[in-house]
């Protein structure tokens, strides 16, 4: 008999371990310097320092100088945390770190941006401090020289409804002005580069208005090419600074600001696209440039193109300018309605330029199904009154048939964009004497689906084409709808 320690353990048998497939290092500390920067550029301040901690190589991109090429000043840049016995704590502007940021990027900013802010001390305080840097320049042991010489680009937002909410229709608007305004004054006078400026929301009253830009007049008169003068005032008040820039190319202001005697001085420089903006501070009692004036300003200045544009959440009526040469009608509202009136008017005043028409933002308003009481027939009367209609945004609920007619009698028609969810699956068209049996059994056969639909639409154009997602719709934007034209 064997013992029990003679008898032998089983055998253990061994597993082998799967090979997992070799990792592949990441390789992002080694891209070039010219991604990096433009990496960095997308970021704000606290982000570009968290990303300067990733790698050594990172840490150098921090320091690159188009990382830097942006600033954007918000209520909690470079400040600091203090206690106030009756406001509790707030961000104070920390003059040190400012100090310190000002010497080590400041020479590298080319766009300087004022986003909507409560904190008008920090603001105060920031504007300043740039304005000594860039007066003196290095001529004495506080400051470095370069500061503000690159600055090209201005953009300031006053938060002129900081205390109203959009429900409200009594809102009380602040404007800007005081210190306030003496200091974006002083800035704007110190930026030698400056060729794009951007007032938005100030509200001044009529006497600061009339010395807003005597300053940047004085300097940038040959200069600056683009400026944006919206809700500059609360009540009519013609801003005759707008037509004293020469070389200017891209005017942005509202009708407030825009009498006769500004449309005159318009047509005597080289001006070439002027954008006319309503939004919800627009007061409602203005009134339109006279039919004479613009004549005359489209006289003298040929290349003038103007686009107007409704930018506001409630429904609102848009200023025609009579024999104004207009290639833009854009509505950015969801509440705004295509009606009837609207697009008789349009091809009424400017169907011989007319080059962009559209609403955008998804619409908050009940459709009709009924060909009747649609707006098919009037889009389709525009696609073939107004030769030059290159760009048709379409969002209100039309048929598959109409879509292939508009494709097929827009002459120049190249940019179309339709809401797929608006879209009904239908051939509603009547049958018209002037088609022929051939041409109406190709239209009732291809408006029976979306992708046949698409496909023929996309012939007729010569390129892919598809109906927008409403995700892809709320990313259209005047910016882009009116690129084309400029």
């Amino acid at each position: 008999m064997t013992t029990s320690a003679s008898v032998s353990a089983p055998a253990v048998r061994k597993t082998k371990k799967p090979k997992l497939p070799p990792i592949e290092e990441d390789r992002w500390c080694e891209l070039p310097d010219l991604v990096l920067e433009n990496i960095f550029s997308y970021l704000n301040a606290e982000q570009k320092y968290y990303a300067s901690l990733v790698c050594s190589a990172w840490y150098q991109g921090f320091h690159l100088p188009y990382a830097w090429s942006t600033f954007v000043f918000q209520d909690t840049t470079l400040t600091r945390r203090k206690f106030n016995y009756y406001s509790g704590w707030q961000y104070i502007l920390d003059h040190i770190r400012t100090q310190q940021c000002l010497s080590a990027i400041g020479m590298h900013i080319r766009v300087l941006i004022f986003t909507p802010m409560t904190n008008f001390y920090n603001l105060y305080e920031f504007m300043n401090m740039v304005s000594y840097y860039a007066e003196h320049q290095g001529r004495d042991h506080m400051t470095v020289k370069g500061v503000g010489s690159l600055i090209h680009t201005l953009k300031y937002t006053f938060p002129c409804n900081m205390s109203a909410r959009e429900e409200q229709r009594n809102r009380r608007l602040y404007g800007t002005g005081g210190k306030l305004l003496e200091a974006l004054k002083r800035l704007m006078g110190n930026l030698e580069s400056l060729r794009h400026l951007e007032l938005i929301d100030l509200m001044l009253d009529h006497r600061e208005a009339l010395s807003l830009l005597d300053q940047v007049c004085y300097d940038h008169t040959l200069t600056l090419r683009r400026l944006s003068l919206v809700n500059c005032t609360k009540i009519t008040c013609p801003l005759l600074h707008a037509g004293v820039f020469l070389n200017l190319q891209v005017l942005e202001i509202s009708p407030q600001n825009l009498g006769e005697d500004v449309v005159y001085l318009l047509g005597e420089i080289r001006l070439q696209h002027l954008h006319i903006i309503q939004n919800r501070y627009t007061p409602l009692d203005i009134t339109a440039v006279s039919s004479k004036s613009w004549k005359q300003c489209a006289k003298n200045n040929p290349s003038l193109k103007v686009h107007l544009r409704v930018e506001c959440i409630r429904e609102r009526h848009l200023l025609w300018q009579e024999s104004a040469p207009v290639h833009t009608v854009l509505y950015v509202s969801p509440q705004c309605k295509l009606l009837t009136d609207i697009l008789t008017r349009a091809m009424d005043l400017y169907k011989d330029q007319l080059c962009v028409f559209g609403h955008i933002k998804l619409p908050r308003f009940h459709q009709p199904k009924s060909f009747n009481d649609r707006m098919d027939p009037f889009l389709l009367m525009m696609c073939r009154v107004c030769p030059n209609l290159h760009t048709l945004v379409v969002r209100e609920r039309v048929s598959t048939s109409t879509v292939l007619l508009l494709a097929n009698e827009g002459k120049k028609l190249r940019y179309l964009y339709i809401r797929r969810n608006a879209v009904i699956l239908r051939c509603d068209w009547p049958h018209n004497p002037e088609w022929s049996p051939g041409f109406y059994e190709w239209l009732r056969m291809a408006s029976r689906s979306y992708e046949d639909t698409e496909r023929e639409v996309s012939q007729k154009f010569g390129r892919a084409w598809h109906m927008l997602s409403d995700k892809e719709f709320t990313r259209l934007s005047a910016a882009q709808l009116t690129a084309s034209v400029h």
